[in-house]
């Protein structure tokens, strides 16, 4: 009855799917676990992921060229056998041993849930700081993304990312990922809002898993800068939806600059201390800084 997806990119998941495979097994639930490589350039980590599929319940499944981030998680729905789905991110880790059956058991303890629905377990970081050089992403996430239910039930669309979600395969009849997107940024976001406008429901708990994951700081800002390029590819192509346009502290800020006439300025800012600012978000990270350097960036964008 359940289908536990896994899209793989350069991340050797023996210790994860472990864990899962555990959690699973004493649900005592009918499952298939099936890792998608998305053109794993590493040999050696792609050998151990093949590995797993010694196991009775894992698939392994490896794609020739790099789909992108939206186009891996359609095809691994497409593949599910099962009518509910549990989508990770492949750098998560175990907080502990229960986080299968919290899912199993908010989804047996609302018998009113409809067909369509997601439910988000959250994210969380290791309280440890990692080295200065992965200091930037550590600390956005910690202050950025980490919320509790409550909180994000507030604001359940604005909160969402598809890092830790249980869901079922008739959800993504025409709801999938907008295939379009291929790198990093603003995929998650746009179908979290898709499903705002269909009134799926948005349904946050406390289950996260870690983002083990950590970017270098150079690899975050050039993130960064790729989720701008697609922010500005959607406002250009008009499909930022409404709301998010009142949400987006960026977007905000972005207009409240246009209607006063500053966004040349914030160009001009961007051409002559880009190297600076990225310098001074490399070796002291600042989400201050953050926010000006992509607000620039986006300005830089437009003219």
């Amino acid at each position: 009855m359940l289908s536990i997806l896994l899209p793989s990119y350069q991340v050797d998941l023996t210790e994860l799917v472990k864990h899962l495979l555990d959690q699973a097994r004493v649900l005592a639930i009918p499952f298939e676990l099936i890792i998608m490589d998305d053109a794993t350039p590493v040999e050696s980590v792609r050998q151990c992921n093949q590995l797993l599929a010694q196991e009775p319940e894992v698939t392994y499944l490896q794609q020739s060229e790099n789909q992108g981030r939206s186009k891996i998680r359609n095809q691994l729905v497409e593949t599910a056998q099962y009518p509910c789905l549990l989508i990770m991110d492949c750098d998560a880790g175990m907080v502990d041993d229960q986080y299968l059956a919290r899912y199993w058991n908010y989804r047996e303890s609302h018998p009113e849930l409809p067909s369509r629905y997601v439910i988000s377990g959250g994210l969380c970081y290791r309280e440890e700081k990692p080295a200065k050089d992965k200091l930037l992403r550590w600390k956005y996430g910690v202050e950025r993304e980490v919320r509790t239910a409550a909180e994000r039930n507030e604001h359940p669309y604005r909160s969402f990312t598809p890092f830790n979600i249980f869901t079922t395969k008739e959800t993504f009849l025409d709801n999938g990922f907008d295939e379009s997107f291929t790198a990093y940024g603003y995929e998650d976001t746009l179908w979290g809002y898709q499903l705002r406008q269909k009134e799926i429901p948005m349904i946050h708990i406390d289950n996260p898993l870690y983002h083990d994951g950590l970017d270098t700081n150079e690899a975050f800002l050039a993130k960064t800068r790729q989720a701008v390029e697609n922010l500005y590819r959607l406002m250009q192509e008009e499909r930022v939806p409404d709301e998010f346009r009142q949400d987006s502290r960026l977007l905000r800020t972005y207009r409240n600059f246009q209607q006063k006439g500053l966004l040349p300025i914030c160009r001009w800012y961007y051409k002559m201390f880009r190297q600076t600012m990225e310098a001074s978000l490399k070796h002291a990270p600042s989400l201050k800084l953050l926010d000006s350097y992509k607000l620039f960036y986006l300005a830089f964008m437009s003219c």
